[in-house]
């Protein structure tokens, strides 16, 4: 139902965005990273996977390595990634979130989520 609802329109507005503000857009970037997480909440990993490291790229390319946007995605990408069994892949992910958020001095909300599950993770490798 709902989330195949919720993929269909964002695909739809991917392909408009696309058009009407290119490919590296900060708005496609961000609307990437959604339909992510879409794929992830039916448990399609591979394909969330592949659309955060898009939307990352994007948020890269547009934002620069420093801002809060990419970390987000970063935070992201890790859960899916651990959610696959990709423990090492998750903490690359977060360490460089925290990084970002350190830098920023952002300390509260996803910032608080990237120290407590990099802690968690790395207690397990």
């Amino acid at each position: 139902g709902s989330l195949d609802d919720a993929l269909k329109m964002y695909q739809e507005a991917s392909r408009i965005l696309r058009k009407m503000l290119g490919p590296e857009s900060v708005d496609v970037g961000k609307l990437m990273h959604n339909i992510a997480k879409v794929y992830q909440k039916q448990g399609k990993l591979e394909e969330a996977t592949e659309m955060y490291e898009e939307a990352l790229g994007i948020r890269r390319r547009a934002l620069g390595d420093e801002n809060t946007g990419l970390a987000e995605t970063l935070y992201s990408l890790a859960r899916c990634k651990e959610d696959a069994g990709d423990a090492g892949g998750a903490v690359v992910c977060l360490r460089e979130a925290r990084s970002i958020y350190e830098k920023r001095g952002v300390t509260l909300g996803t910032a608080e989520a990237v120290v407590a599950a990099l802690a968690r993770l790395e207690g397990r490798l």
